[in-house]
C-alpha cells in the first residue's frame, strides 16, 4: 500500500530502503513538501523513528542527497510536534509504535504549545524593544 508521503519524495524507494536498513520503523515527509509550499530548490524533509537504537542522521548510508533527515527519537518537541501534526506518512513497519508515538507527541506538544507561544512572544517583544531603543526599525 502506498502512503501519502511517497509521492512527495523523488526517489522514495531508495529513501525508504536506506531508512529501513538503518533500523527505522516508520517515517514521515514534513516541511515544505508536506505543506505544499516547496519550490524548485527545496530539500526533502524526512523524519524517521527508530525506537531507541537511533543512529545519528549522518551515519545512515544510501539516502539521496536532497533528503534532510530528522531522527524523531532525539528531536526537540517543537519539531517532533509539527511532524506529528502535519507530517505525511512515508512508510510504516510498526503501526502500534507509530500510533503510540503520534498520540503521546501530539498530546505533549499541544499541552505545551500555549506556554511556548507565550515564551516566543515575550522573546520577540524583547528583541523588538531593544531594536527600537537603539534606533533600529
Amino acid at each position: 500500500m502506498a502512503h501519502p508521503g511517497e509521492a512527495l519524495v523523488p526517489d522514495a524507494p531508495a529513501t525508504i530502503a536506506a531508512l529501513r536498513s538503518a533500523g527505522a520503523r516508520f517515517a514521515f515527509v514534513h516541511g515544505s513538501r508536506a505543506q505544499g509550499t516547496d519550490g524548485p530548490g527545496s530539500d526533502v524533509d524526512v523524519a524517521a523513528w527508530f525506537g531507541g537504537d537511533d543512529p545519528p542522521p549522518w551515519a545512515i548510508r544510501g539516502l539521496p542527497g536532497e533528503v534532510d533527515l530528522l531522527v524523531l527519537d532525539q528531536a526537540p518537541l517543537e519539531l517532533a510536534g509539527r511532524v506529528a501534526l502535519y507530517g505525511l506518512l512515508l512508510f510504516d513497519d510498526d503501526p502500534g509504535a507509530r500510533v503510540g508515538w503520534l498520540a503521546l507527541t501530539r498530546r505533549i506538544y499541544l499541552d505545551e504549545r500555549p506556554r511556548t507561544d507565550v515564551a516566543r512572544r515575550i522573546f520577540f517583544d524583547g528583541v523588538r524593544a531593544r531594536e527600537e531603543a537603539h534606533g533600529r526599525p
